[in-house]
């Protein structure tokens, strides 16, 4: 059987995020992306595809892009205050920085801090990292959908 492609992957995601269901290891979302030997390398390529979506439809907010423009995301807690991103646990932070480089135009970095993401440590869950990332994606999607914006044809 051939490995399903990482942006199927994502779509089914998406799809049971967008369900209310935000384990992916759960019986509405039971998806071997996070088993086997190379689950770390399967779940890298998912994130990418959805930090590339996200990167998109971010993209589609701004007022004006090109090379003359940089863009920094503005990270609040809970209560609203400001977040350093060295602050953040390591995956996070490399999330972060992953979707950083994309919104720039850095698609070497992309992979690099997605390796980073992914690194083993037993002190965090993959499935953490996971999340956020469909977080962002649906938020993204949802505000497309509220603004008439174009969301990428294959998460549809």
């Amino acid at each position: 059987m051939t490995p399903e492609h990482p942006r199927g992957v994502a779509r089914r995601l998406v799809a049971v995020t967008r369900g209310g269901d935000l384990d992916p290891r759960g019986p509405s979302g039971a998806l071997d992306v996070l088993a086997g030997p190379d689950h770390r390398d399967r779940l890298a390529a998912v994130l990418r595809e959805l930090v590339v979506a996200t990167a998109d439809m971010m993209l589609c907010r701004a007022e004006s892009t090109g090379p003359d423009k940089a863009f920094v995301l503005d990270l609040r807690d809970d209560e609203g205050a400001p977040v350093r991103v060295d602050t953040l646990d390591p995956p996070v932070r490399a999330l972060v920085r992953a979707l950083l480089a994309q919104l720039n135009g850095r698609p070497e970095d992309v992979d690099y801090q997605l390796e980073l993401a992914m690194r083993e440590d037993p002190r965090f869950d993959p499935v953490d990292v996971l999340v956020l990332a469909l977080l962002w994606t649906v938020g993204s999607i949802e505000w497309c959908e509220r603004h008439d914006a174009p969301t990428p044809g294959w998460l549809a």
